[in-house]
């Protein structure tokens, strides 16, 4: 009998008649014209990694798109109708190592993400992380710090993060009732500060939906046509006061 012909009896649970997914990965990049050819580079070598570790995968474009938030939404409303179980939104201009991304989508956690530098001669980078008590970073057994904000070019949310999200913030959905579109990343202001789309995606999902975990020890270098500016943030925090390279000149 194929699930076509099933009857539902009274009081019969209907996720038990869903099929058994499959570990499915949607690339989600925005670009204004193309990404990166070291962001194909890189994507191409991750896809053997991925491959033998079980999952599917597939990528979506969104080309020209000037509202970041805007192109994020209806990449997303793609990547959900292709059943992804991951979905993993990826700048035009990072590089990263080839096992790196394959790491980010099997990070335990609904909301994962690697950071990178600004582009700029300091080394700083994105987002921000929770102290602990003595100031340090809070860090779970697998080496992931836990993450007030990030930056969502190097950012994975799996499907039930996303049906998280709409339970919580059903306002920021739009389109059809039946396959809305998921404002993930809407910016503004937010209790009389504005946030860009990213930082407003972190607290709205820290406040009502979980936690954030980052990656630290990832090389994610940021691009400019004619510049490279490497970045590892766990190498950056090794080197700040209280860390093991810390220079005490």
């Amino acid at each position: 009998m194929n699930s076509s012909s099933y009857t539902t009896p009274f009081n019969f649970p209907s996720q038990a008649l869903k099929e058994d997914e499959k570990k499915k990965v949607v690339f989600c990049i925005p670009t204004i014209s193309k990404p990166y050819q070291v962001t194909l580079d890189s994507l191409e070598a991750s896809l053997p990694a991925l491959e033998a570790a079980g999952w599917d995968h597939a990528a979506v474009y969104q080309i020209g798109c000037p509202y970041i938030s805007a192109a994020r939404s209806m990449m997303l409303r793609k990547a959900l109708d292709a059943k992804a179980t991951v979905v993993v939104f990826i700048d035009h201009d990072l590089s990263w190592d080839s096992g790196d991304l394959l790491r980010l989508i099997e990070t335990k956690g609904d909301v994962v993400a690697g950071t990178y530098r600004f582009k700029g001669p300091i080394e700083e980078y994105m987002g921000a992380i929770f102290p602990g008590i003595d100031g340090t970073p809070i860090v779970r057994e697998d080496g992931c710090i836990k993450a007030h904000s990030i930056p969502a070019g190097f950012l994975k949310i799996t499907r039930a993060g996303v049906n998280t999200f709409i339970m919580n913030y059903p306002e920021l959905t739009y389109g059809e009732k039946c396959a809305p579109m998921v404002d993930l990343f809407n910016h503004g202001v937010l209790d009389h500060t504005w946030y860009g789309e990213d930082y407003a995606f972190a607290k709205r999902w820290r406040e009502k939906c979980g936690d954030i975990w980052l990656i630290p020890d990832m090389n994610i270098n940021h691009h400019l046509p004619t510049e490279e500016f490497k970045g590892n943030f766990h190498r950056y925090l090794l080197k700040q006061p209280g860390g093991s390279e810390c220079s005490t000149s």
